[in-house]
């Protein structure tokens, strides 16, 4: 019997926050458009790096948002934990997930923050700049902190995937970014500003711990 076959409410689970991911997508695809066709928004400043960053901190947005509507349910909870089972979760449960849902939220808005103020405006005064950092350090913060909450509340399974993703990460993206550098050194490549590098580094972050996830049977 394969592990798809033991466990038939995964692929349910994944088809449905697949199906609210595009919804909730296409409605933000939808909503940006026709700002930038009115105006709003001014997307001829923005590099591949900020529009990379612009649809990562959406999957974020949308992920958080999802996860966090969920946790107010005690079944949807329970289903995101075992949807073999499908058992209501507790209190506590639902609190983890929905601390969860902020930090993923917050990551999100940290990411889009400074695509948006360039989007918005353009040329940013000084001024802006200054208080839209102080914003994305405030966030930080309370991202940081909520982050130590999960870490501290997480089983021991949740705590490997974490530590896991983050050493694939290090050693492989170490790797590339040296060969990376080493090309640039020598006029083979061209230069990566440290906004594409935190680009490049929190895409791959995401795609290696959803692929951990799925690998643990956790999603």
């Amino acid at each position: 019997m394969t592990t798809a076959a033991s466990h038939p409410g995964r692929g349910a689970r994944r088809l449905i926050l697949a199906g609210l991911g595009l919804i909730f997508g296409g409605g933000l695809g939808f909503a940006v458009g026709r700002l930038i066709k009115s105006g709003v928004l001014n997307a001829d400043g923005l590099g591949w790096s900020d529009l990379a960053a612009a649809a990562i901190a959406a999957c974020l947005l949308a992920i958080g948002l999802i996860i966090g509507l969920a946790s107010f349910s005690r079944k949807a909870t329970g289903r995101m934990i075992d949807a073999s089972e499908a058992r209501p979760a507790t209190a506590g449960q639902q609190s983890f997930y929905r601390q969860q849902a902020i930090v993923l939220a917050l990551a999100g808005v940290m990411m889009a923050a400074p695509v948006a103020a360039v989007a918005l405006l353009g040329e940013i005064p000084e001024t802006m700049g200054i208080i839209v950092m102080l914003g994305i350090v405030a966030v930080f913060l309370v991202q940081t902190a909520c982050n130590l909450t999960v870490w501290r509340r997480g089983d021991e399974l949740m705590r490997q995937i974490i530590s896991e993703t983050g050493a694939v990460c290090f050693w492989v993206l170490q790797g590339l970014l040296f060969l990376w550098a080493a090309a640039e050194k020598l006029g083979l490549a061209p230069a990566l500003s440290a906004w594409d590098i935190m680009t490049i580094l929190m895409g791959f972050y995401l795609v290696i711990s959803s692929l951990m996830s799925i690998r643990r049977g956790m999603a």
